[in-house]
């Protein structure tokens, strides 16, 4: 992910941000699978639970989050993108990030899937699954396997093969493991009840 790169430690962001994305270098995807897999476990698959659809096509992850959501997390900065969460698809993104000067740096970063639902986790490769709600929200939260100091995603399923998928990310290694997904769940509940109004 390319972001505004308005001191070191943000250019520093920016290089962490892109092993997270790029699809090299820890992108959190799952183990590669045959086409046959992911078709007997899209198959198989239960139906899904979610209180209601939310659909993302179109939609602009830069408005997921409203000024004032973005002062609940303390983020200033954002900058639009697209990602490569999920293997072999390009998703819209978007960054927000703390301002200069922040006491901690961190980011949220929002992708709106709309190429596969939050089933694609399920061949988990070398991250840590965990099955999860978010307002009601079916979810998984995504962790990398062996370490507590990298970050913290959460993926909600908000339709049928689509998926809101939350990021945090912080810069430095004092942010414990259980914060950054309590911060990535609230991103994603934020982002959540702002989507609903963008249709």
């Amino acid at each position: 992910m390319r972001l505004v790169k308005w001191s070191a430690v943000v250019a520093l962001s920016a290089l962490t941000l892109a092993g997270c994305t790029s699809g090299t270098g820890g992108n959190p995807t799952p183990a590669t699978t045959t086409a046959a897999s992911k078709t007997s476990t899209s198959a198989t698959s239960a139906p899904s639970e979610r209180p209601k659809n939310i659909k993302v096509d179109g939609l602009d992850p830069c408005k997921a989050l409203t000024a004032n959501d973005q002062k609940q997390l303390g983020t200033v900065v954002t900058q639009a993108e697209q990602s490569d969460v999920v293997e072999g698809a390009k998703t819209p993104a978007c960054t927000f990030l703390t301002g200069p000067g922040a006491s901690k740096v961190y980011s949220y970063a929002v992708h709106l899937v709309t190429s596969k639902g939050i089933d694609y986790w399920n061949s988990s490769g070398n991250l840590d699954i965990a099955e999860k709600k978010v307002s009601g929200f079916p979810a998984k939260q995504v962790t990398f396997k062996g370490t507590s100091s990298v970050d913290c995603s959460v993926a909600v399923d908000v339709a049928d093969g689509q998926q809101l998928f939350v990021q945090f990310l912080p810069i430095g290694r004092d942010t414990t493991q259980d914060t950054m997904c309590q911060n990535a769940a609230k991103g994603a509940e934020l982002a959540l009840a702002t989507l609903q109004t963008l249709k």
